[in-house]
């Protein structure tokens, strides 16, 4: 690999985060991924908050930040266990946070409490990093503008959009509807199954600054940076 091609692949790994939320996974496979994501240069890895312990004993020396989940997969539970969450993985070290807003509550017309929770985990958090995360197609375009105000007001600075939780694929275009409501100043993940560079250069593409995906390794071996004639990443 030419030292151009290396420099274009050590970009890229900057902007992708290590998914590691398989409910079976051993302390040893996790440790083994977290090495991974240290020599390859990514941003973070994502745990949930059972795995952040082992993480940080990997990654302590590293500049890989270490995420827990908070409410996965849907945002369902009660507020109040995903404070207690929060406060027990901030206990545990974790340097960042990304909170499944619970669709539910805007729908039942529980906008104080849906803003109470974001208040809650951005509290418990201290000053760490809290990421808003939006499932796929659980918000119509109203109740997501309406959520994405809250998100705003809560002081949270990053918006997520998860996918992998429908039949259809997370697309670009999924991403840019969710992100045309909201103001500026945000940033921008998505997570998602992918293994293609070509999927992940379409979102970074499109505005997004990190992409999730359990396949950090074969999204960066994936030869099709090589033949982007401009620079994959939106200015």
């Amino acid at each position: 690999m030419s030292s151009s091609e290396q420099e274009q692949h050590s970009e890229l790994a900057k902007h992708l985060d290590y998914t590691l939320l398989k409910p079976d996974a051993s302390l040893k496979e996790i440790r083994v991924r977290c090495q991974e994501a240290a020599q390859l240069g990514v941003y973070g890895v994502t745990l949930h908050s059972s795995r952040i312990v082992a993480a940080l004993m990997v990654l302590e020396e590293t500049p890989v930040k270490v995420t827990c989940v908070i409410g996965f997969p849907f945002g369902a539970m009660d507020a109040d266990v995903k404070r207690y969450e929060t406060e027990a993985a901030a206990d545990m070290g974790a340097q960042e946070f990304a909170l499944v807003v619970n669709p539910a509550m805007i729908k039942d017309g529980r906008q104080k409490m849906f803003f109470r929770e974001l208040r809650d985990v951005v509290e418990a958090a201290e000053t760490r990093p809290v990421k808003a995360v939006f499932c796929q197609g659980l918000f119509s375009e109203s109740e997501a503008r309406e959520a994405i105000e809250m998100v705003r007001e809560s002081g949270v600075r990053t918006i997520e959009l998860l996918g992998g939780v429908r039949p259809e694929p997370l697309l670009p275009a999924d991403f840019t509807k969710l992100r045309d409501q909201c103001p500026e100043g945000m940033q921008f993940k998505v997570t998602g199954p992918f293994l293609r560079q070509s999927e992940v250069l379409a979102f970074l593409q499109a505005g997004v600054h990190w992409v999730g995906t359990p396949e950090v390794r074969m999204v960066l071996e994936d030869d099709e940076i090589e033949e982007q004639g401009q620079s994959p990443y939106r200015g």
